[in-house]
């Protein structure tokens, strides 16, 4: 239920970022450069240097063009995860491989079509609680046919 629910939520998310791509990087922008200003206020070390150099990144990487194609990323990885969890609900391991292969969507596209610090947050943020759950269904993949 937890999937099917995230998966809506996140269908009707990703939608809201593809349909304005500019508000939503100006507003990641914000966030990582209050994130960059507060780091600004710790004292100076090597690990402080390299993650303001993250932010800096991340930053100039964000544009509308990157917001797009995370967004449709997102949807597709969305899309299958809430297949995958209707065929797990009706008890078809196909639909654990089908979660998993969303999994991978959600990993790989960024990287490859993001690239860069940003391809590499938005990745890991895709993928993070979708891992856990992943490990979750395959402890009950026992049960499916």
């Amino acid at each position: 239920m937890i999937t099917f629910l995230s998966s809506i939520s996140g269908l009707w998310t990703q939608s809201e970022r593809l349909w304005n791509p500019g508000v939503v990087a100006d507003q990641t922008k914000e966030i990582f450069e209050g994130l960059r200003e507060k780091l600004e206020e710790q004292p100076s070390t090597a690990d402080t240097k390299t993650v303001d150099r993250l932010f800096e990144s991340v930053i100039k990487r964000t544009t509308p063009e990157t917001i797009k194609h995370s967004a449709l990323i997102m949807i597709i990885f969305e899309s299958l995860t809430l297949y995958a969890a209707y065929l797990m609900w009706n008890l078809r391991k196909l639909g654990f491989y089908l979660y998993m292969s969303g999994i991978a969507v959600a990993f790989f596209g960024p990287l490859f079509l993001i690239g860069g610090w940003m391809g590499i947050v938005t990745a890991i943020a895709g993928i993070f609680f979708s891992s856990i759950m992943c490990i979750i269904y395959a402890f009950n993949l026992k049960y499916l046919q």
